[in-house]
């Protein structure tokens, strides 16, 4: 994981971009760093979301239906898996597969609650803006 490079991430997204350096190295610093190849899956429709979300550092991964149809593409900057986090049943709702290599950061949320909870707000409005979407 390249620091500098994920620094850059997280400023140019709109859920980090009011952060001062402190709190960007912080999350990094609690961040855990994942790598996959194509064809793999990072996240399943149904699985325990076992309390994270992760940010897309490079790559693209695509949200996929249980046939296999892509509804969407996802890339560098993009957050995922805050809905299965946020939700009452703690499953992921969506199954992402990688389209090319992909790294991603992955936090706990009670790291992010312990020690950046102003995230805590933003991150749920993020998750009903993309309940929303889904069900429209």
């Amino acid at each position: 994981m390249d620091v500098d490079v994920v620094g850059n991430i997280l400023k140019g997204n709109e859920l980090f971009e009011g952060l001062d350096q402190t709190l960007l190295e912080v999350l990094i610093a609690k961040a855990g760093s994942r790598e996959f190849s194509v064809g793999e899956t990072v996240y399943r429709k149904g699985e325990i979301a076992g309390g994270t979300i992760a940010l897309i550092v490079s790559g693209t991964v695509n949200v996929v239906t249980e046939n296999g149809f892509v509804l969407n593409e996802l890339g560098a900057g993009e957050v995922i898996g805050e809905v299965g986090t946020i939700s009452k049943e703690g499953k992921r709702t969506v199954t992402l597969t990688v389209a090319e290599p992909t790294e991603i950061i992955e936090w706990y949320i009670q790291d992010i609650e312990e020690n950046v909870p102003e995230l805590l707000k933003p991150l749920k409005d993020l998750a009903w803006k993309r309940i929303k979407y889904w069900n429209e």
